[in-house]
C-alpha cells in the first residue's frame, strides 16, 4: 500500500456544510477529497483527484474502536481483490490503495453520475436491452470465477453504470478465494439477505459456491427482465421469514410476468435460480454462453424441467409429507378395494356395464357411419383439395347424379388420368370403380367385368371396397348369363367375413357377404324382403335387385325392380325394366 502509516491526514469541514451533515473533506495520501458521495458496503466514498488533476473515487475506513477489526480486514482484502481484477473491462478499476493513520483507502475510477443497476430496474426494458446489461457482467463474474475468486454480494447495487452505459461489476468488500475460511464467522450474515442463495439461508451443505454467485446473478437478470422479484420479499420481513422464502418457494416463471419474454430466457433464469445446487448452472461459463445465445437468437444448453422432474424434486425437498401422502393413499385404497368395491349393489355395477355397454354402441355406430360415407364416396377427402383432380371429380359426381352419364364418364377419365400421374390413391379409385359402373351400365358387361376385378385387386380383395367391387363383378357375369364365373366371384365374397345367418351391424362386409349368398342359393335361404328392408340404404337397391332376381317374372318381381331403381344410389347399372335382366 502507498502512504505513510504515521502520517496525520489533515482534514477541514466542507464548505457550506454544516457539522455533522458530511463527513469531513481534506486530503488523503497524494490525493484531495473533493465531494463527499456517500456510504459504500464498507467506508465512506469521496470524489477526489489525483496529483494530475484527474478524477477519481475513493473509498475510506477510518480505523477507530467502534469498527470491528472484521471490517477492517474486509476492507482491505476488497483492496487487495479489486487489484486483481482490474483488467477486466466491466469490473470496476482500481488504481491504488494505501493506509494513512487510522485512514484506510482504496482508489478507483469514478463513475459519472453514480447510476446503477438498482436505478434500471422497473423500467420496462426489452428482453434485448436487459441481455445487454446481464452478459457484460456474467462476463466480469467468469473472469473473478476463473480467478478462484467469488463475490458473495451480487446485487443491482454493487453494479455500476458509466456514462456509455456499460455495466461495471463493484464492490468485492465480501468476495474471497474460493476453498478459503478467511472472513467466514459463524453466526454472521454476509451479503444482503434479498439476494442471498439458498444454502446461504441454511439449505442443503450451506457452503457458499461459485453455484451460489451463480444464484445471485439469475436474482439480478430475474428483476432485470420483469421489474420484479421471484418471490414475495419485502423490505419489512423478518430475517427468518425471508430464508424461508427463498428455501421454500418456487420462483413465479418470467413469461407469467411478462409474455414477450423468450421461452430460453426464461429457462436459462430459472435454472439459475434452482434451490438444488445439482440441478443449477455448475459454472459461469454456461450461463455466459446461454445468455449471448439468447442475443443471437440460438438455441441454450438448458430447458425447463418437466413435470416429472419438478414432482421428483418436490419429493426430495419434502419426503416426510410425500411419506405420509403415500401411507394415506394406501390405507385409502386398501379400504376401497378389500371394503367398499365388494359392497357394492349389484344393480350399481350392472348400470355401470350397461353404460360402457352404450359408450361401446355409439362408437361402432360412428364407424358404421365412417364406413358407409367411405363407401359412397371412397376419394371423398378430395373435397377439400383445390387440386384440379378434386375439381373433375366432383364435376364427374354431379354429372353421375343428374344422369349426365356420358359426361360423367368423360369427367372420370380425366379424373383417373390426373390421379395417376400425381399419385393420388383415393381419386384413382374412386374413378376407376365409377367408371366400371357406366361401363355396365351401358351394356358392356364382359368389359365391366374386368374393370371391376382390376378395381378389387387396387382397393385389397378383402377390403370392404375390394368385396363390393367383386360382387359387382359378379352381377356383370350374371347379366352376360354367365351363371358359373358369376358365382365364382360370389363364392369369393361369401368367404370374406360375416355371419352365417344374421347381419352384423358391425360389419358391412357382412352386407355383401348376405347379397352373394342369396345369389349362390338362388334366394331359398335369403330371399325375404324384411331381410333386405333392415339394411343400410346404400344397399338397398341391391337387396331388392337380388331378390328380383330369384323371383320369377311377374308383377312382384317387377315391384321389386322399381324398388331397386328407386334405392339404386351409386349402382347406376341397376334398371327397371325386368326384360333386361335375366330370368
Amino acid at each position: 500500500m502507498n502512504g505513510d502509516p504515521d502520517k496525520t491526514i489533515q482534514r477541514k469541514p466542507e464548505q457550506g456544510k454544516g457539522a455533522g451533515e458530511a463527513p469531513a473533506l481534506g486530503e488523503i495520501g497524494n490525493y484531495t477529497l473533493v465531494e463527499y458521495i456517500g456510504r459504500g458496503g464498507a467506508g465512506m466514498v469521496y470524489r477526489a483527484v489525483d496529483p494530475d488533476k484527474a478524477e477519481v473515487a475513493i473509498k475510506v475506513l477510518t480505523a477507530t474502536p467502534m469498527v470491528p477489526r472484521e471490517d477492517i480486514e474486509r476492507f482491505m482484502r476488497e483492496a487487495d481483490t479489486s487489484k486483481k481484477l482490474r483488467k477486466h473491462p466491466n469490473i470496476i478499476t482500481v488504481y491504488d490503495t494505501g493506509h494513512a493513520g487510522k485512514d484506510f483507502y482504496i482508489v478507483m475510477e469514478l463513475v459519472p453520475g453514480g447510476r446503477t443497476l438498482k436505478d434500471v430496474i422497473g423500467g420496462g426494458l426489452s428482453e434485448k436491452e436487459a441481455l445487454e446489461y446481464a452478459v457484460p457482467v456474467a462476463q466480469a463474474l467468469e473472469y473473478a470465477h476463473q480467478e478462484g475468486i467469488l463475490h458473495r454480494d451480487l446485487k443491482p447495487a454493487n453494479i455500476l453504470i458509466n456514462e456509455f452505459n456499460k455495466p461495471l461489476l463493484a464492490d468485492f468488500g465480501l468476495a474471497k478465494m474460493e476453498n478459503s475460511t478467511q472472513l467466514t464467522m459463524t453466526g454472521t450474515i454476509l451479503g444482503t439477505p434479498k439476494y442471498m442463495s439458498p444454502e446461504q439461508c441454511g439449505m442443503g451443505d450451506g457452503e457458499f459456491t461459485n453455484q451460489s454467485d451463480i444464484y445471485s446473478f439469475g436474482l439480478v437478470v430475474y428483476e432485470l427482465v420483469t421489474g420484479t422479484t421471484p418471490y414475495p420479499i419485502n423490505s419489512e420481513m423478518p430475517l427468518p421469514e425471508i430464508f424461508k422464502t427463498i428455501m421454500q418457494k418456487e420462483p413465479v416463471p418470467p413469461r407469467r410476468i411478462r409474455r414477450d419474454i423468450s421461452r430460453n430466457l426464461e429457462a436459462v433464469i430459472l435454472r439459475m435460480l434452482e434451490k438444488e445446487k445439482k440441478l443449477r448452472y455448475k459454472d459461469i461459463s454456461q450461463v455466459r454462453a446461454d445468455l449471448e445465445a439468447c442475443q443471437k437468437g440460438m438455441s441454450v444448453s438448458v430447458r425447463r424441467l418437466t413435470w416429472a422432474e419438478r414432482w421428483e424434486k418436490w419429493l426430495r425437498r419434502h419426503s416426510m409429507p410425500a411419506f405420509i401422502v403415500a401411507i394415506a393413499l394406501a390405507v385409502v385404497s386398501s379400504l376401497y378395494y378389500f371394503v367398499v368395491r365388494p359392497l357394492l349393489s349389484e344393480k350399481n355395477q350392472a348400470k355401470q356395464d350397461a353404460d360402457i355397454s352404450a359408450v361401446a354402441a355409439r362408437h361402432k355406430a360412428a364407424r358404421l357411419e365412417e364406413e358407409i360415407a367411405t363407401l359412397k364416396n371412397p376419394g371423398a377427402s378430395a373435397r377439400d383439395d383445390t387440386s384440379e383432380g378434386s375439381k373433375l371429380l366432383v364435376k364427374a359426381r354431379e354429372s353421375l347424379a343428374s344422369g349426365k352419364i356420358d359426361d360423367a364418364e368423360m369427367q372420370f377419365k380425366s379424373a383417373e388420368e390426373w390421379a395417376g400421374r400425381n399419385s393420388h390413391r383415393g381419386i384413382l379409385l374412386e374413378s376407376k370403380n365409377s367408371l366400371a359402373r357406366i361401363t355396365l351400365a351401358k351394356g358392356q358387361g364382359l368389359k365391366a367385368v374386368g374393370m371391376f376385378e382390376e378395381s378389387a385387386d387396387a382397393y385389397g380383395r378383402e377390403t370392404l371396397n375390394g368385396q363390393l367391387a367383386l360382387f359387382e363383378a359378379g352381377v356383370s357375369c350374371w347379366i352376360q348369363e354367365n351363371e358359373k364365373d358369376a358365382f365364382k366371384f360370389w363364392e369369393e365374397t361369401g368367404k370374406v367375413g360375416g355371419s352365417d345367418k344374421e347381419i352384423d351391424i358391425r360389419d358391412l362386409a357382412s352386407y355383401i357377404k348376405l347379397l352373394s349368398r342369396a345369389m349362390l342359393s338362388r334366394g331359398k335361404n335369403y330371399g325375404e324382403e324384411k331381410t333386405y328392408q333392415s339394411v343400410p340404404q346404400i344397399f338397398m337397391g341391391l337387396g331388392y335387385w337380388v331378390l328380383a332376381q330369384n323371383t320369377p317374372d311377374g308383377k312382384l318381381k317387377k315391384g321389386y325392380l322399381t324398388e331397386a331403381s328407386k334405392y339404386k344410389g351409386i349402382f347406376i347399372w341397376i334398371k327397371e325394366d325386368a326384360n333386361e335382366d335375366k330370368k
